[in-house]
């Protein structure tokens, strides 16, 4: 006769909690979403915090290792995308600056070239020389023979030599964020001539 094996002693089966699985999906999601999706980090961060908690707590459940990576996963893709933004930011704020810049520049630029058709229209129809023209840089109203064919320009430019002597007398132009805040010199025609 044969003797028979014993069987080993009853022990309860332990399971690992659905909310410890999800946590750890939820965390490689989000890491490998870019840390773009920030949904699926927090929601990493709270299932993995939740799982953990319960697992400690309860003898019978196991799966402390996915819920502890799944939240520090979260963490990190929250870090990631956090850094990211910063650097995203610090190289979009000077592009942004030096596009309204050159915008501001050839606004600047259209403005000069109405100063000057104007001014060569008046000295066509009027024989009264100099001409003098001024700009409130609060409003970009102008004042002076020339209101009457360019009544205004755009904010914050004030002329600082805004007599014609003759037709082919030049003009200055200044802007706070045009060029540093230096006098742009124009020609008869409107063209920049050079800056001071």
């Amino acid at each position: 006769m044969t003797t028979p094996v014993p069987l080993p002693p009853h022990t309860s089966t332990r399971r690992t909690p659905g909310l410890a699985v999800a946590a750890l999906v939820l965390g490689i999601v989000s890491l490998v979403g870019g840390s773009i999706l920030v949904v699926p980090a927090i929601l990493a961060i709270v299932f993995g915090h939740i799982s953990y908690g319960r697992i400690k707590k309860d003898a019978s459940l196991t799966g402390e290792g996915l819920a502890l990576a799944g939240f520090v996963l979260g963490y990190v893709s929250i870090v990631v995308g956090l850094l990211m933004a910063g650097l995203l930011a610090a190289m979009a704020v000077p592009a942004f600056k030096k596009v309204r810049e050159a915008s501001l520049e050839k606004a600047m630029a259209n403005d000069a070239r109405h100063i000057a058709a104007a001014a060569q229209q008046f000295m066509l129809e009027e024989t009264s020389r100099p001409v003098k023209f001024e700009v409130d840089p609060e409003t970009g109203k102008v004042s002076g023979p020339l209101a009457r064919y360019v009544p205004q320009l755009m904010r914050g430019v004030q002329q600082v030599d805004g007599v014609f002597e003759s037709d082919s007398d030049g003009f200055s132009l200044r802007h706070p964020s045009v060029q540093g805040g230096r006098e742009c010199v124009f020609d008869a025609e409107g063209r920049l001539v050079t800056t001071r």
